[in-house]
């Protein structure tokens, strides 16, 4: 079938239609430039269709490059999943070498935290246990609830801080291997 220059751009807006009007018309404004520019060359919209792409593959990759632009700014766990998703779906290697390794750094973020709120609770219910049934002394259920809370806090700086550093080492990967994407294309 013969792809004109209507259908790869309706396809193509179809395809975008999640992003927001203004970031989409700018990005098709440089696809109906491509069609100006190969009709005043002499080109058929066929033609120039094909020297475009598939709008499939065209639309996948500016999808990521958006979602890995909101991830950067935004810094919100969905919007780097989102994106992570997004690279993932563009190839085989990704599926292997990102996702099982984002998967597992996540999870185990998640164990870090759910242990550093194990710790501050422990203290906690520590002191108030003894106060119920007497197994310490009041110092020492203080003592040991002051160790967890402390051990709590100190871990969840860590914690924290290790979040951070995992969200932009994420986002610099996601940043090379569209780059990396793009550059296969050109």
């Amino acid at each position: 079938m013969m792809m004109t220059k209507h259908n790869y751009m309706s396809e193509l807006e179809r395809l975008l239609a999640k992003v927001p009007d203004k970031q989409r018309r700018e990005w098709l404004f440089d696809y109906y430039s491509h069609f100006q520019q190969a009709e005043e060359n002499g080109q058929s919209e066929h033609e120039a269709a094909l020297e475009l792409g598939d709008p499939r593959q065209i639309a996948s990759e500016l999808l990521l490059g958006y979602k890995v632009q909101r991830a950067e700014a935004e810094k919100s766990f969905g919007n780097t999943s989102k994106a992570v998703l997004a690279t993932v779906s563009l190839g085989f290697f990704n599926i292997v070498f990102v996702l099982g390794p984002y998967v597992a750094a996540v999870g185990v973020l998640i164990a870090l935290w759910a242990t550093t709120l194990a710790l501050g609770l422990a203290g906690v219910t520590t002191v108030l246990e003894s106060t119920w049934s007497g197994m310490f002394t009041l110092t020492q259920a203080a003592s040991i609830g002051l160790v967890c809370i402390g051990l709590g806090i100190l871990l969840g700086v860590g914690v924290n801080a290790l979040t951070k550093g995992f969200f932009a080492a994420t986002i610099k990967y996601l940043k090379f291997n569209t780059k990396i994407i793009r550059g296969k294309k050109q």
